[in-house]
């Protein structure tokens, strides 16, 4: 008769749960870590009187009753890489885009200009311009989209912190455009 010794089985017993408890330990030292840099990020906000842009029917003109289409900035989300020896941050920001219209349009295509800058201080050291392309389906008056600006690079000056850091994000305006926005009150609130 063969007896399977009862200190291996222990043994490993309790190898088991110690390589399971280590995985929850790991898991929560890089949530740790994770909230750690979240903190340590640049925060993103959206600029209020840059949040929203009416377009104007380029035949007709920069009247109130000419607009072709409104688009608002709905929502963002960021993350970033701080690199404390290099004194760096590698930041990215995810952009969510609404854009409505009068219902039964024909389909189309657009490009609106919006810009991603950094501020510390309250003065802007750079200001990125990009161009959101999206489309309208054939009858649809509301169209939801994202986009993503990847890398973008701040350099930490010395007597800076990462968080000193913020990142703005708006469309590029015309001025006809901020009157209208003006007059008609059309910011988020």
């Amino acid at each position: 008769m063969r007896h399977t010794p009862i200190v291996p089985a222990l043994a490993l017993a309790a190898l088991a749960v110690t390589t399971l408890t280590g995985c929850d330990t790991y898991r929560s030292a890089v949530n740790y870590i994770r909230a750690d840099s979240s903190s340590q990020c640049p925060d993103a906000n959206i600029l209020v009187n840059t949040s929203v842009i009416p377009v104007f029917d380029p035949k007709e003109g920069a009247d109130p009753s000419n607009v072709a289409y409104t688009a608002t900035i709905s929502g963002l989300s960021t993350r970033c890489d701080v690199a404390k020896k290099k004194s760096t941050i590698d930041a990215s920001v995810r952009i969510t885009f609404k854009a409505t219209r009068p219902p039964g349009g024909e389909a189309a295509h657009y490009r609106l200009p919006y810009f991603v800058a950094v501020t510390v201080g309250g003065e802007i050291i750079d200001k990125q311009i990009h161009w959101l392309e999206f489309e309208f389906p054939r009858a649809s008056a509301t169209v939801t989209v994202e986009d993503l600006v990847d890398s973008i690079g701040i350099e930490i000056a010395r007597d800076k912190r990462s968080f000193d850091y913020h990142l703005l994000v708006g469309f590029q305006l015309t001025q006809n455009q901020i009157d209208y926005n003006k007059k008609m009150g059309q910011y988020l609130p």
